[in-house]
């Protein structure tokens, strides 16, 4: 299909009745930082980062224009020459930029030679450090159509006590499009059995959201705190709720305007905790389920997935109003496939939001409505032509990131790369061509538009560029 028949096509559409973290000065691909969905909040889950790995798919926040989205599958007919690092002992990042097919912009940003690099959030930071791993310096950029742009960097001191352990760190913040980015440098030292990371609270942007965990792997525990970044003052989230039927706690979620959170523990299972009435209460127990797993859908409603089938493999998807005690079925007996290599494979998973993207064992892909049970297919498109693809989606998921794996570069070896348009009903995919000089370590969203791959010079980790996409 070529731009004037995709154009045309989509004129003609009838729509039918939607471990951390840190950076370190090693030799470790930077993780982009971590940011809440738009209507989420929560302390990052160790059990539920090792689910997005395996599953390689991400549900996306409620999107009414998806119940009537038709998404159709535009390949580009060029494919993208992809850059090596050029590295360099500039002292400011160099940025080039091109334009494939007529419709994905790229920008390529090769940094100076050195480590302490990341992004997230629109934003490219460094951190500056010592020998023994203290910050000197923390800076951050936004990138723009000419280059990078200095953002001012503020911090915030703060101490803060749980469970017998002293927590002192310093927070490091800029402000940008009307959000905050963050970063703190946690404890030092791995020996160290407690760590302290930072994320932040969408629309509160006064505070920021602590999380203070202690132990490791069965003895991880954590609790989540408020920080005020103007005082450095810190406070109890939890305190006088009754969540301690849900300790040692390894997961938290919150409402928007925080009065309620969804708890979990590896050994405790799933409780609802409002804040406003001071209560903590076990899921199993109000609604009758065995809960496999909760997430909010929306401040009022709470999405639950329990195991069914003969075997435990397949999964029902409910509601539940914890105001009203409705709970409702929306999906019953989706199965759950396990990949092999001499079989044909699907999985679905859900993280939080009130949709999710369903592949079925015959590779066929939809986009589940978990709040109305509606189901849309993502036409003319197939997993099964795809070695191992991932699935992201953005902060808002009104768009989710597709790529494949297998191409020449190293690490990663993204040879496609597409964006799945879940308002306008397009999904535009890109090849690319990579040479084995490039290591890629990493893939997220970088905003809410732009795609970033993070790369490394094969033969010196000590020359990195970040690549964007808008699509």
């Amino acid at each position: 299909m070529n731009l004037d028949e995709y154009k045309g096509a989509l004129d003609r559409l009838t729509p039918a009745p939607d471990l951390k973290d840190h950076i370190r000065d090693t030799l470790d691909a930077p993780a982009p930082a971590s940011r809440p969905r738009k209507r989420r909040a929560g302390l990052a889950a160790l059990a539920a980062a090792a689910a997005v790995a395996c599953t390689f798919l991400v549900a996306m926040a409620a999107s009414p224009q998806l119940r009537t989205a038709v998404l159709i599958l535009f390949r580009l007919e060029e494919a993208e020459q992809v850059p090596a690092p050029t590295g360099g002992t500039a002292e400011t990042p160099e940025l080039t930029q091109s334009t494939i097919g007529r419709q994905v912009e790229a920008q390529y940003i090769s940094l100076p030679a050195g480590f302490g690099w990341s992004y997230g959030n629109g934003v490219l930071y460094q951190a500056e450090r010592a020998d023994d791993g203290s910050i000197l310096a923390f800076h951050y950029w936004t990138v723009g159509a000419d280059g990078l742009i200095p953002l001012e960097t503020h911090t915030t001191e703060f101490t803060a006590v749980w469970d017998g352990v002293t927590y002192t760190d310093t927070v490091y913040w800029c402000e940008y499009g009307g959000e905050i980015s963050y970063y703190n440098n946690g404890t030092a030292g791995m020996a160290l059995d407690y760590d302290c990371t930072v994320s932040a609270l969408v629309g509160c942007t006064g505070k920021a959201l602590l999380t203070l965990s202690q132990g490791s792997q069965i003895d991880y525990r954590a609790y989540p705190v408020l920080l005020d970044l103007d005082t450095g003052e810190v406070t109890g989230l939890l305190d006088g709720t009754g969540w301690e039927v849900a300790a040692p706690l390894t997961q938290v979620q919150w409402a928007d305007d925080l009065s309620a959170a969804i708890l979990s523990g590896d050994r405790t299972g799933w409780f609802y905790c409002d804040r406003d009435a001071n209560t903590t209460v076990s899921l199993n127990e109000r609604t009758g389920l065995e809960v496999f797993s909760a997430y909010f859908a929306d401040d009022s409603t709470l999405i639950l997935l329990t195991l069914s089938g003969p075997d435990g493999d397949c999964c029902d998807i409910w509601t539940w109003q914890p105001d009203s005690g409705i709970l409702t079925q929306t999906f019953s007996e989706l199965p759950v496939y396990q990949r092999h290599e001499e079989q044909s494979w699907g999985f679905q998973f859900f993280f939080g939001g009130g949709q999710g993207i369903y592949a079925a064992e015959d590779g066929t892909v939809s986009v589940l409505d978990l709040v109305t049970g509606e189901t849309t297919a993502v036409e003319g498109f197939s997993l099964a032509q795809w070695d191992a693809p991932t699935f992201i989606a953005n902060f808002t998921g009104t768009k989710v990131l597709f790529a494949s794996h297998g191409g020449q570069a190293d690490g990663l070896g993204i040879s496609s790369l597409g964006v799945m348009d879940l308002e306008a009903g397009a999904f535009t995919l890109l090849d690319r061509d990579s040479g084995a000089g490039l290591h890629e370590a990493s893939l997220g969203w970088f905003d809410e538009n732009r795609v970033a791959i993070w790369g490394y010079a094969s033969e010196d980790f000590t020359q990195s560029c970040l690549y964007l996409y808008r699509f």
